[in-house]
């Protein structure tokens, strides 16, 4: 069965400014992004370069009186997009097309475990910008260094742990998958994990069989793979 075929929008780069050591934010701006759809957390869009390089990118924000949205992309390897997206300055064109994604699914948990690295931070964050108050939420975020921090919005009641790779032997998402490995998980809990491929895979075994959680509480995404310039997940 074939997809159904997505919006399209030519789009016009107008800001790129770096928020880290390693995540960029691009403000794209077009008529058309006033229809753009975004209808729930972690919905993201196919970024397609002119040189033909393509990427699926989390939807930060979308403003659509101002018909703008911003794109948070990671530059964390040699991928054509990424490689695009460093160089990208205002006034470059790029195309447009989504949103898909699935709603995450949370309803019920008692707790809400996040554990995401930097290249699924943009999509963590809009989970927490949208959760309401008194919902309890146990975040773990690996990052590159210390001041790569970013201040989070929630109304949720936050614990956040914040995993500097810096001054560590580990690899990227190694810190992430052992750091939550390390922790207690509360019953009721439901979670939601993406990063790097095989760090979201060992994270998910170990909840599904160390803590018993039921597989439809578990939500995995692996954003990018290790070794891999193009990773589909």
């Amino acid at each position: 069965m074939f997809k159904r075929p997505r919006p399209t929008f030519d789009v016009t780069v107008t800001v790129a400014a770096r928020l880290t050591s390693t995540l960029l934010r691009l403000t794209l701006a077009g008529p058309g992004l006033a229809g753009l759809a975004i209808e729930h957390p972690t919905q993201w869009v196919k970024l397609a370069t002119p040189d033909g390089a393509s990427r699926a990118y989390t939807v930060r924000r979308h403003r659509p009186a101002e018909g703008e949205v911003d794109i948070d992309v990671v530059l964390h390897g040699n991928g054509p997009a990424a490689r695009w997206a460093a160089r990208a300055r205002p006034g470059e064109p790029i195309r447009l097309s989504g949103p898909r994604g699935r709603r995450p699914a949370f309803d019920g948990a008692a707790h809400i475990l996040l554990a995401a690295d930097e290249s699924a931070l943009p999509a963590a964050f809009t989970i927490l910008e949208q959760l309401p108050p008194e919902t309890r939420v146990s975040a773990y975020f690996e990052v590159a260094k210390p001041a790569d921090a970013l201040p989070v919005d929630t109304a949720a009641e936050l614990t956040t742990t914040w995993l500097p790779r810096a001054g560590t032997a580990q690899p990227k998402g190694g810190l992430l998958a052992d750091t939550v490995r390390s922790v207690d998980v509360p019953p009721g809990t439901r979670a939601w994990l993406a990063g790097e491929a095989g760090a979201v895979a060992a994270l998910r075994r170990h909840l599904l069989a160390d803590w018993a959680l039921p597989r439809e509480h578990v939500q995995a995404k692996g954003y990018w793979k290790h070794g891999e310039a193009d990773h589909k997940g």
